[in-house]
Protein backbone atom coordinates (compact mmCIF):
# COMPACT_ATOMS: atom_id res chain seq x y z
CA UNK A 1 0.00 0.00 0.00
CA UNK A 2 2.80 2.24 0.68
CA UNK A 3 4.17 1.78 -2.26
CA UNK A 4 1.11 2.44 -4.22
CA UNK A 5 0.41 5.60 -2.75
CA UNK A 6 4.02 7.16 -3.13
CA UNK A 7 3.60 6.35 -6.95
CA UNK A 8 0.02 8.42 -6.91
CA UNK A 9 1.73 10.76 -5.23
CA UNK A 10 4.51 11.23 -7.99
CA UNK A 11 2.19 10.97 -10.64
CA UNK A 12 -0.13 13.83 -8.96
CA UNK A 13 3.07 15.79 -8.33
CA UNK A 14 4.20 15.52 -12.08
CA UNK A 15 1.16 16.32 -12.92
CA UNK A 16 1.17 19.55 -11.13
CA UNK A 17 4.56 20.45 -12.28
CA UNK A 18 3.35 20.13 -16.37
CA UNK A 19 0.21 21.73 -15.91
CA UNK A 20 2.83 24.90 -14.22
CA UNK A 21 5.02 24.85 -17.13
CA UNK A 22 1.66 24.89 -19.79
CA UNK A 23 0.33 27.96 -17.80
CA UNK A 24 4.07 29.85 -17.31
CA UNK A 25 5.84 28.77 -20.62
CA UNK A 26 9.41 29.86 -20.96
CA UNK A 27 9.12 33.75 -22.45
CA UNK A 28 11.11 33.12 -25.59
CA UNK A 29 13.51 35.66 -27.10
CA UNK A 30 11.42 38.89 -28.19
CA UNK A 31 11.21 39.56 -32.33
CA UNK A 32 13.11 43.25 -33.06
CA UNK A 33 11.11 45.10 -35.52
CA UNK A 34 13.09 47.41 -37.85
CA UNK A 35 11.73 50.13 -40.44
CA UNK A 36 13.20 51.95 -43.26
CA UNK A 37 12.96 55.94 -42.78
CA UNK A 38 14.12 58.56 -45.26
CA UNK A 39 16.41 61.20 -44.24
CA UNK A 40 16.14 64.26 -46.56
CA UNK A 41 17.03 67.72 -46.30
CA UNK A 42 14.57 68.80 -48.96
CA UNK A 43 11.49 69.81 -46.20
CA UNK A 44 8.92 70.01 -49.77
CA UNK A 45 8.44 71.52 -52.39
CA UNK A 46 5.10 73.19 -52.92
CA UNK A 47 3.01 73.19 -56.33
CA UNK A 48 3.73 76.63 -57.09
CA UNK A 49 7.93 75.71 -57.00
CA UNK A 50 7.29 72.94 -59.50
CA UNK A 51 8.69 73.30 -62.96
CA UNK A 52 6.04 74.39 -65.78
CA UNK A 53 6.27 71.68 -67.92
CA UNK A 54 6.72 69.29 -64.84
CA UNK A 55 5.59 65.46 -65.51
CA UNK A 56 3.08 63.02 -64.01
CA UNK A 57 5.37 59.88 -63.16
CA UNK A 58 3.59 56.57 -62.65
CA UNK A 59 5.35 54.28 -60.32
CA UNK A 60 5.30 51.08 -60.99
CA UNK A 61 5.41 48.20 -57.80
CA UNK A 62 8.98 47.44 -56.92
CA UNK A 63 9.98 43.86 -58.40
CA UNK A 64 12.37 41.94 -56.60
CA UNK A 65 13.44 38.33 -55.63
CA UNK A 66 11.47 36.03 -53.15
CA UNK A 67 14.08 36.88 -50.16
CA UNK A 68 13.23 40.32 -50.31
CA UNK A 69 9.85 40.16 -50.77
CA UNK A 70 8.87 38.51 -46.91
CA UNK A 71 9.89 40.73 -44.01
CA UNK A 72 13.18 39.15 -43.00
CA UNK A 73 16.87 40.74 -42.57
CA UNK A 74 18.98 39.27 -44.49
CA UNK A 75 22.41 38.34 -44.28
CA UNK A 76 25.06 36.69 -46.89
CA UNK A 77 27.83 35.12 -45.47
CA UNK A 78 29.29 33.45 -49.14
CA UNK A 79 28.88 34.35 -52.69
CA UNK A 80 25.70 32.69 -52.91
CA UNK A 81 24.90 31.78 -49.02
CA UNK A 82 21.88 33.92 -48.22
CA UNK A 83 20.15 33.87 -44.50
CA UNK A 84 17.58 35.53 -42.36
CA UNK A 85 18.02 36.48 -38.41
CA UNK A 86 16.23 34.93 -36.45
CA UNK A 87 14.71 37.43 -33.73
CA UNK A 88 14.90 40.47 -36.33
CA UNK A 89 12.12 41.95 -39.00
CA UNK A 90 11.58 44.34 -40.88
CA UNK A 91 7.70 45.56 -40.53
CA UNK A 92 7.01 45.32 -44.54
CA UNK A 93 9.17 43.66 -47.28
CA UNK A 94 12.19 45.71 -48.20
CA UNK A 95 10.75 45.70 -51.66
CA UNK A 96 7.44 47.38 -50.19
CA UNK A 97 9.99 50.07 -47.75
CA UNK A 98 11.88 51.00 -50.66
CA UNK A 99 8.82 51.68 -53.03
CA UNK A 100 7.53 54.06 -49.72
CA UNK A 101 10.72 55.34 -49.68
CA UNK A 102 11.15 56.23 -53.50
CA UNK A 103 7.27 57.58 -53.61
CA UNK A 104 8.22 60.03 -51.34
CA UNK A 105 11.37 61.43 -52.13
CA UNK A 106 10.46 61.30 -55.75
CA UNK A 107 7.19 63.57 -54.66
CA UNK A 108 9.66 66.79 -53.66
CA UNK A 109 11.56 66.51 -57.31
CA UNK A 110 11.26 69.72 -59.79
CA UNK A 111 10.55 68.07 -62.92
CA UNK A 112 7.96 66.07 -61.48
CA UNK A 113 4.41 67.13 -60.42
CA UNK A 114 2.90 64.12 -58.64
CA UNK A 115 3.87 60.32 -58.21
CA UNK A 116 0.95 57.99 -58.89
CA UNK A 117 0.48 54.27 -59.02
CA UNK A 118 0.92 52.59 -62.53
CA UNK A 119 -2.83 51.99 -62.89
CA UNK A 120 -4.37 55.20 -61.10
CA UNK A 121 -4.36 56.96 -64.62
CA UNK A 122 -2.57 58.29 -67.54
CA UNK A 123 0.55 59.54 -66.93
CA UNK A 124 3.34 60.68 -69.04
CA UNK A 125 6.02 58.65 -67.75
CA UNK A 126 6.85 55.63 -65.73
CA UNK A 127 9.45 54.11 -63.86
CA UNK A 128 9.80 50.11 -63.41
CA UNK A 129 12.30 49.27 -60.66
CA UNK A 130 14.00 46.12 -59.65
CA UNK A 131 15.29 45.69 -56.37
CA UNK A 132 18.56 43.48 -56.78
CA UNK A 133 20.18 43.82 -53.20
CA UNK A 134 18.74 44.71 -49.72
CA UNK A 135 21.38 42.54 -47.61
CA UNK A 136 23.57 42.39 -44.59
CA UNK A 137 27.10 41.34 -46.36
CA UNK A 138 29.56 39.82 -43.57
CA UNK A 139 32.69 40.13 -45.30
CA UNK A 140 34.95 38.85 -42.35
CA UNK A 141 34.93 38.42 -38.62
CA UNK A 142 35.27 42.45 -38.35
CA UNK A 143 34.26 43.89 -41.30
CA UNK A 144 30.14 44.07 -42.56
CA UNK A 145 28.54 46.16 -45.04
CA UNK A 146 24.83 46.92 -45.84
CA UNK A 147 24.26 47.05 -49.35
CA UNK A 148 21.56 48.46 -51.74
CA UNK A 149 21.46 47.78 -55.66
CA UNK A 150 18.32 49.00 -57.70
CA UNK A 151 17.93 48.71 -61.39
CA UNK A 152 15.34 51.41 -62.99
CA UNK A 153 13.90 51.99 -66.22
CA UNK A 154 12.43 55.06 -67.29
CA UNK A 155 9.43 54.44 -69.99
CA UNK A 156 7.38 56.91 -72.06
CA UNK A 157 3.70 56.26 -71.23
CA UNK A 158 2.38 56.85 -74.82
CA UNK A 159 4.94 55.15 -76.97
CA UNK A 160 6.27 52.92 -74.33
CA UNK A 161 9.63 53.24 -75.39
CA UNK A 162 12.40 52.95 -72.64
CA UNK A 163 13.95 56.47 -72.49
CA UNK A 164 17.03 55.58 -70.60
CA UNK A 165 17.67 52.81 -68.13
CA UNK A 166 20.42 52.90 -64.87
CA UNK A 167 21.89 50.75 -62.22
CA UNK A 168 22.52 52.52 -59.02
CA UNK A 169 24.37 50.98 -55.53
CA UNK A 170 25.50 51.89 -52.12
CA UNK A 171 27.14 50.28 -49.44
CA UNK A 172 27.65 51.00 -45.92
CA UNK A 173 29.78 49.56 -42.99
CA UNK A 174 27.63 48.09 -40.48
CA UNK A 175 28.32 48.16 -37.23
CA UNK A 176 27.80 46.91 -34.66
CA UNK A 177 28.17 43.32 -37.10
CA UNK A 178 24.78 42.65 -36.42
CA UNK A 179 20.67 42.99 -37.02
CA UNK A 180 21.01 46.33 -35.40
CA UNK A 181 23.98 47.45 -37.08
CA UNK A 182 22.86 46.14 -40.43
CA UNK A 183 19.34 47.96 -40.58
CA UNK A 184 21.21 51.32 -39.75
CA UNK A 185 23.57 50.49 -42.37
CA UNK A 186 21.05 49.54 -44.87
CA UNK A 187 18.55 52.80 -44.15
CA UNK A 188 22.19 55.23 -44.82
CA UNK A 189 22.36 52.81 -48.19
CA UNK A 190 19.12 53.31 -49.35
CA UNK A 191 18.96 56.99 -49.05
CA UNK A 192 22.35 57.05 -50.93
CA UNK A 193 20.81 55.27 -53.73
CA UNK A 194 17.66 57.47 -53.67
CA UNK A 195 19.12 60.88 -53.81
CA UNK A 196 21.56 59.24 -56.80
CA UNK A 197 18.17 58.29 -58.85
CA UNK A 198 16.16 61.47 -57.91
CA UNK A 199 19.16 63.23 -59.39
CA UNK A 200 19.79 61.16 -62.27
CA UNK A 201 15.68 60.98 -62.75
CA UNK A 202 15.94 65.17 -62.60
CA UNK A 203 18.44 65.40 -65.63
CA UNK A 204 16.74 62.88 -67.79
CA UNK A 205 13.43 64.07 -67.80
CA UNK A 206 14.71 67.60 -68.07
CA UNK A 207 16.74 66.16 -71.76
CA UNK A 208 13.26 64.30 -72.59
CA UNK A 209 11.32 67.53 -72.31
CA UNK A 210 13.92 69.56 -74.28
CA UNK A 211 12.93 67.32 -77.45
Amino acid sequence: MGNKLLSVLIFIAMSLAAGCSIINPESSQAIEVYTLSPISSVTGISAENKADNAVVLALSPLRSSRALMSSDIIYRDSQYGYNSYAYSRWNDSPAKLVEIVLQQALSQNHSISVVIPRDLSPADLSLETTLLDFSHHIQNSDTSMGRVALRVYLIDSQTKAILASEEFSAQVLAAPRNAQGATVALNQASNLVVDELDIWLERTISNFLEK
